[in-house]
Formats: C-alpha cells, structure tokens, sequence
C-alpha cells in the first residue's frame, strides 16, 4: 500500500467511511521518537529549524503506511501564544519550553494591546520557520500526503489563559469575574486567529488545523459550555475547508458527548473507553488514540503493542471514524520497534 491510499483512507475515516484498512498516525511532537543528526537535546529541537524538520518527517521516512499528524509546522510545544501575549518563557536543555505566569491579576488584560504576529514573543521566529519548513519540505511527501503543506498547530485559549495567569487564579475568576474571563478568552481567541491567518498568507488555505487545549478535563460542564465551547469552536469555524483536530489526552468523560460541539473532525484522545466514546461521538468525531504512551508503547514490548492495538481495532475498525495512534504524545525513549508494531498491526485491521 501506498501513502497516497494512506491518504484516501484517512479522508474515508474522518468522513465515517468503511476505509480499506484503518490510518495509523505517529503523533511525534517535541522530537521524541528519534534524536536526528545534530540533535544533542532537546532544546536544539527548538532552536534548529532543520533539526525540527527532520524530526517531524522522520515517520514517514522509516515506516510504511502512517500518517504524521499534527504534521509540518514551526513547533514550540504549547508556549508560542503565551509567549506574544506576554508570558517569559523558560528554557531547558531536555525539556519543553514553559511560560511563567505573569499576570498578578486577570484585571491586568485591560493593559494589554492585542497581539502583532509579525512582532510579539515567539511568534515572528515561528512565521520565519514555516516559511523555511514549506519550501524545504519535500514534495514528494506533500504529494503522498496532501495536508503536510498547509498545517497549523495552535494552543487553546484557555490553556493560553491559565498560561498567563495561572490556573488557579483562572478558575476561581470564572466564579468572580466571570464577565472579565468572557472579554479575556475573546482577546486571546482574536490573537490565535490572526497568528493562523499569518500562517495561512505562508502556506495559502490551511488544510489541517490542530489545537491542543487540556483545560475541559479540568472544568465542570458548565463551565465547559461557558468558557470552552464559544472560544474553541469560533477558531475552526474562521477555517471550515481545514480539518480540524482536537487534541486532549486527559479525562473528558464529564462532557464527552458535547466534544463535537468543537466543530473538529479529529478529537486524540487518551483517558477514555473507546468503546464508550464511540457510542457517544462516534457519528460526529473520528477518534484518535488511545494505545498508553508510557505503560505500552514505552516500555511494553512489541508484542504487547501489537496485542493493545488489536484491541483498539476490534473495538473501532468498522464504519471509518478511527485512527490507531497513541494516547498523547510518544514518550521519550519509545522505540522504534514498538512504533513499528503499532503501524504492522494497523496494516492488518479491517
């Protein structure tokens, strides 16, 4: 099989179409699955453009029949926003960037000046990357894959919130200023927009846009309908011809039914049943996920793969709607033989 039939059968799967055999996705953030040639860290990672690039393509180049999703795009793990909206950013040598809350209370947003992505944090290095990573991206894999020239990874709003305020502080206010709260999501939810629109005069129309947002595993349903809902779904609605890809590897089960309200054809998950969720959302979103990042895929041994993945496929193959993949992002230390055991068994589920 092809990756251009790995691409036919991606689309028939998040169409909830019967595909000739279920997409398997290597979601390989942060460089985990292999340090290339130069890469000594990870902070090299995220600091060499060429160094991202080869990492993010890696899969495509050592395994048969898988898709790379998030895809190609200038990757600063979940700081970039906070990072334009003011956060400093702390850097380690092997581990992800982290933004410092800033913020001494959620009154100080009225301060604030709405983002310029040409000009705030990290975001003007990001343009510059993705400008780089298109044009040095091979075409024959754009052509295998036909999203991998136009993707966008963002955060949510409401992670971007808590990054710059705190959580803590973010979740009492939504008791205290829940007004406040409201005028500050719509203010980071216009400042992702404008980055993707950056991101979209680059690449011209977005294919795939992806957002990570952990927060509604963290909240009540209420507030999920309050504070999740409007902010999220306005982001994939300004890109409809994108598909768009939720990514929440935490425990949502409290508001699992009201996911598609997202407007998102992928939703990775992690932490939940899949049979369950399938029941659920299965008409209205293609899971993606849930083989355990650490217990399987890290330290299980390829049979012990092959075996979760099986069962994935025995709970989610039929009628499309399912991409075999991790739940999250791979651990550091996977290796390659395990992510080949996931991507083996995927090429024998019907």
């Amino acid at each position: 099989m092809t990756q251009s039939l790995i691409y036919e059968d991606f689309l028939k799967a998040i169409n909830h179409q019967q595909p000739e055999r279920v997409p398997v996705n290597v979601w390989n953030t942060r460089c985990n699955l292999v340090r290339v040639p130069g890469a000594k860290n990870l902070l090299d990672y995220y600091k060499n453009v060429d160094i991202k690039l080869k990492s993010q393509v890696f899969p495509l180049e050592h395994f048969e029949d898988c898709l790379i999703l998030p895809g190609v795009w200038p990757d600063y793990g979940v700081v970039l926003e906070a990072s334009a909206f003011g956060s400093p950013i702390r850097w380690d040598e092997d581990n992800p960037p982290h933004a410092m809350n800033y913020m001494e209370s959620l009154n100080d947003f009225k301060k604030m000046k709405q983002i310029n992505p040409h000009e705030d944090g990290l975001m003007p290095q990001a343009l510059k990357e993705y400008a780089y990573m298109l044009k040095n991206l091979d075409k024959k894999l754009v052509k295998k894959l036909d999203y991998l020239d136009g993707c966008a990874l963002v955060t949510g709003p409401l992670e971007v919130a808590a990054a710059t305020l705190g959580h803590s502080k973010l979740y009492i206010d939504f008791y205290d200023k829940t007004a406040l709260v409201e005028e500050f999501l719509e203010f980071i939810t216009e400042g992702i927009i404008r980055y993707l629109k950056e991101l979209e005069k680059i690449a011209g129309e977005l294919k795939l846009v992806s957002m990570i947002e952990h927060c509604p595993g963290q909240i009540t349903p209420d507030q999920f309908e309050q504070f999740a809902v409007p902010y999220i779904s306005r982001i994939y609605q300004e890109f409809p011809n994108a598909i768009g890809l939720y990514h929440n590897e935490d425990n949502v089960n409290h508001v699992l039914s009201r996911l598609p309200a997202f407007g998102a054809k992928i939703w990775h998950c992690g932490d939940v049943d899949l049979a369950q969720a399938k029941e659920a959302i299965g008409g209205k979103m293609t899971l993606m996920g849930n083989l355990k990042p650490i217990e399987v895929l890290m330290k299980g041994t390829p049979n012990d793969v092959t075996e979760a993945s099986k069962k994935c496929l025995e709970t989610m193959a039929g009628n499309g709607g399912y991409i075999l993949c991790s739940g999250g992002g791979l651990a550091p230390g996977t290796t390659l033989e395990n992510v080949n055991a996931m991507v083996q068994a995927a090429r024998g589920g019907k």
